[in-house]
């Protein structure tokens, strides 16, 4: 996964944001390569807003122009379609509020974190149906980086995708690690399982 910040004017933002397909473009990234999922982080000139953005590169533009610069069509993930919308209304000018999210529940469950083709044994120490917090063994990932956190057991086990958001260490050197669900059908289920486990039993942060 490529990782970027980019600052654009407002009218930038709304003439490449198409809302209705959840495309969008962005002037950074034009060494990217089609279908590579990437996290940007997008601030609005002149305003105190900063979002980051998850998306697949549907089109690159590495030539450009002064009125057509260089850069990346984005196809968004559904949750930063919306986050998109937020960015929009406020470079209209609109007031708008940053968004509440989902409560997170005290859980500790084991889990398997699959990164790039190694399984590393962590523990969740809260979640929610978008996120978890876990504790993590050995080197940490670095945000951004994608991985799968296996739910159940077995070779047939659901294996949600996660993106790293942060990852640090604590006290005693222990590993701490934030993760954003990102996932679909039996996976994306199987997550919902989970929160929905964690937020009858555990307590609410």
């Amino acid at each position: 996964m490529q990782i970027a910040s980019v600052n654009v004017l407002p009218d930038q933002f709304l003439a490449g944001w198409q809302p209705e397909t959840g495309r969008l473009f962005l002037p950074t990234l034009s060494d990217a390569q089609l279908g590579e999922l990437v996290a940007i982080r997008v601030g609005l000139t002149g305003r105190e807003l900063r979002a980051t953005l998850f998306g697949v590169v549907a089109l690159v533009r590495r030539m450009g122009r002064p009125s057509l610069p260089p850069g990346v069509d984005l196809q968004l993930e559904v949750d930063s379609r919306r986050t998109a919308g937020w960015l929009a209304a406020a470079a209209r000018g609109e007031e708008v509020t940053f968004r509440e999210r989902p409560p997170r529940f005290v859980a500790e469950r084991a889990l398997l974190a699959v990164r790039e083709r190694i399984t590393v044994p962590v523990l969740t120490l809260n979640l929610s149906e978008r996120g978890c917090s876990l504790r993590w063994t050995g080197p940490l990932p670095d945000p951004g980086e994608v991985i799968r956190l296996r739910v159940g057991e077995g070779l047939l086990a659901a294996a949600p995708r996660g993106i790293v958001a942060w990852a640090s260490v604590a006290k005693l050197g222990q590993g701490r690690v934030g993760v954003r669900i990102s996932a679909s059908g039996r996976a994306e289920r199987a997550w919902a399982r989970l929160a929905a486990e964690a937020a009858r039993l555990g307590a609410a942060l």
